[in-house]
């Protein structure tokens, strides 16, 4: 079965209907992706526990790691992006990432780029922003998932992180 997909424009409240239709037949959803062109990438895990998120920054997201939960173990899953920026660690070891906002820019370095990365847990914890903290003249979005959590990336990047997008699971 195709999973379904929404696209950066989409209605939060459509959202929500979507991850419940995902909840019924036990699939994930794809959002997204935001921004620009580059090389893809996916960030997913059948473990759907994120444990760890490594971002490094500096005017724009340069990189993104994931490490997944596999059988009690920290265990990384892939990476996008290049080596610039300041390295930032987020352990999420016993909450999950419900929550994702960023900003896009059209023109840094002749390259759409995510300026700025954010998550929220469902215990509350906010991690970032990540990037340009004073913002950029770039377009937001922000996804929250009430009923649902963040299982993995997917997106476009090459020496910095051109698009991202989220997959997301019911709880």
């Amino acid at each position: 079965m195709a999973e379904p997909s929404l696209t950066p424009d989409v209605e939060v409240n459509e959202c929500f209907t979507e991850l419940y239709k995902s909840s019924e037949q036990n699939i994930t959803l794809k959002v997204g992706p935001w921004g620009g062109n580059g090389q893809n990438f996916d960030i997913i895990s059948d473990s759907q526990l994120i444990t760890k998120v490594v971002v490094k920054s500096g005017d724009v997201v340069d990189y993104l790691e994931i490490f997944y939960s596999v059988g009690g173990n920290s265990v990384t899953s892939y990476s996008a992006g290049g080596s610039g920026g300041d390295s930032t660690n987020k352990a999420h070891e016993d909450e999950y990432i419900n929550w994702i906002s960023g900003s896009v820019i059209n023109d840094y370095n002749s390259q759409t780029c995510i300026t700025q990365l954010g998550f929220k847990t469902n215990r509350g914890n906010e991690y970032g922003p990540f990037g340009n903290k004073e913002g950029s003249d770039g377009t937001g979005f922000t996804i929250p998932f009430v009923d649902g959590r963040i299982v993995g990336f997917f997106g476009v990047s090459g020496k910095y992180i051109n698009a991202i997008g989220v997959y997301a699971a019911p709880n």
